[in-house]
């Protein structure tokens, strides 16, 4: 289908078709642009999760020169709308000169199929793309209870051995690294994303994040108040071995884009999280990156996760796809391998009119 694309009598149908169609009545609506030379399934890395609501899309954007590979992981959560939506813009817009990204939108692929159930915020919310209406999805932070086919334990320890109270965590996908090849589903799903970044040799990847906005309350005496956690958002967490590299690119996102973000390290007695499995469990430089999405807020009720006026997707998918580009460049640079990618869309660009202007 990508090689059809290509020719210019195709384009336009090619377009309209959707990559993946989801088991349980929703599309979800990705169109490659020129730049993916391949596309491959998460099942390609670890066979068992094929036909599975676990198995996901994967693309490739090789230039077929030497340099850096990096992986860009979106929809580890999926309601946390600005990583897959990041994942589409590179997918419909980048082309790779020099090196090779991976790129997986919908990590979580089960999650993604379902409601939320979080805030209950809606599944479709539409948008204009450059092509007309199309609709972004917006998901569950966990594995559909269907899927992973076992009720969720009293306390989940994880494959590190980690305890987490609440059992439901075993259906999160960014707490069960590094997998294990007979787990749940979940675990299964995660151990094939290590497969993957084994087998591409990744050399840095970004796990794309949304967390509660900076003004979040909390419930007092039946009133909303400040307060909550309010730590995560604008913070880039990094692997312990690439500390240095995210201090460059902090810095040059804040020459980029004007926005400062917190730098924290991976509390390596917290275990199973995307930042600290990878890098332990490969030669991968591991990182992940957090905005502020209004669908996280309890109090704001049925919260805009597209065109809030303080926090819009268009400001979140920038954040993420520019210090993308910094963490990228300063590896780069401290490695001396080549990185680069045309078509990455400036911040200033994204945020002087819709999201949808990037989409196809």
């Amino acid at each position: 289908m990508l090689q059809m694309c290509r020719t210019l009598s195709l384009a336009a149908m090619c377009l309209m078709l959707p990559v993946t169609a989801l088991s349980k009545s929703i599309a979800l609506d990705i169109r490659p642009g020129e730049g993916v030379t391949d596309q491959r399934k998460l099942s390609d890395y670890f066979a068992p999760l094929k036909d599975t609501n676990l198995d996901t899309d994967v693309f490739i954007l090789d230039s077929g020169r030497p340099g850096v590979t990096a992986l860009l992981l979106g929809g580890t959560h999926g309601n946390e709308l600005a990583g897959t939506v990041s994942a589409l813009v590179v997918l419909e817009n980048v082309v790779v000169k020099a090196g090779k990204l991976v790129v997986i939108p919908f990590a979580n692929h089960s999650a993604i199929s379902m409601k939320d159930t979080r805030n209950h915020i809606a599944q479709r919310h539409r948008i204009q793309s450059r092509s007309g209406e199309r609709y972004l999805v917006y998901g569950d932070r966990r594995t559909d209870p269907d899927d992973q086919q076992a009720e969720d334990p009293e306390v989940y320890k994880n494959p590190m051995g980690y305890e987490l109270k609440n059992g439901a965590e075993s259906r999160n996908l960014n707490r069960t690294y590094p997998g294990k090849p007979d787990g749940t589903p979940t675990e299964r799903a995660s151990y094939a994303i290590i497969a993957l970044v084994r087998q591409e040799q990744v050399d840095i990847s970004l796990d794309m994040h949304e967390a509660d906005t900076p003004e979040n309350k909390i419930q007092t005496d039946g009133d909303y108040r400040p307060g909550g956690n309010k730590r995560l958002a604008y913070t880039l967490v990094s692997h312990p071995r690439g500390l240095e590299i995210a201090a460059y690119a902090l810095l040059g996102l804040e020459e980029d884009i004007n926005i400062s973000l917190k730098l924290e390290e991976s509390n390596t007695k917290y275990r199973g999280l995307s930042h600290l499995e990878i890098g332990n469990a490969t030669d991968s430089l591991s990182f992940l990156s957090e905005s502020p999405n209004p669908g996280q807020d309890r109090w704001r009720g049925d919260g805009d996760v597209v065109t809030d006026p303080r926090y819009p997707l268009k400001h979140r998918v920038g954040l993420h796809l520019r210090l993308f580009k910094q963490l990228a460049d300063a590896y780069a640079d401290d490695s001396g391998e080549a990185f680069v990618i045309e078509g990455l869309p400036e911040y200033e660009a994204l945020m002087t009119g819709d999201i949808g202007q990037f989409l196809n």
